[in-house]
């Protein structure tokens, strides 16, 4: 897919989060869009912020190159300046509340990284399912202050895009 063709599937999406999640008048001030290689992902990887005035955060979409979304960033949110320690209890609880997963999700793993330029966070795996497909596996940053998430990708990290 074309990173005109993204763009405008971003732009779509976007419209559609905001309309559903967003302010009931919303006012756009600034929309930008960046495409980069991710060497981690080993595709280029399109990032689209949309920056509305009231209730709606800045959100960051990911695309693939077919142009499906990956995951999302919040940058209405932020780390720590340090690493933290946190209760795995409370933060699978605060997780499920905030997504509305399934109460019988699992952690896979939860360690503090470093997410840049937001901080400091809990890097988590979450398994939907007793054995999860690629789609029922989530990978979260979660803020150590607040246990809100910042940013969520969909599949396994080595998941054929």
């Amino acid at each position: 897919m074309k990173d005109e063709e993204l763009q405008k599937l971003a732009r779509q999406e976007i419209v559609r989060r905001v309309e559903q999640d967003g302010p009931t008048q919303p006012r756009v001030i600034n929309a930008d869009s960046q495409t980069e290689w991710s060497s981690s992902l080993l595709c280029n990887v399109n990032a689209n912020e949309l920056h509305v005035l009231e209730r709606a955060p800045n959100i960051i979409l990911f695309f693939n190159d077919m142009g499906m979304v990956i995951g999302w960033r919040d940058d209405g949110r932020a780390g720590s300046s340090m690493p933290t320690w946190v209760d795995k209890e409370a933060f699978l609880k605060s997780v499920v509340d905030e997504l509305g997963l399934p109460k019988d999700v699992r952690l896979g793993s939860l360690e503090p990284v470093e997410l840049p330029p937001l901080g400091w966070t809990h890097y988590a795996i979450i398994f939907l399912a007793l054995v999860p497909a690629d789609d029922e596996i989530l990978r979260l940053w979660v803020s150590p202050k607040t246990l809100r998430v910042i940013q969520c990708l969909y599949g396994p990290k080595n998941a054929p895009l």
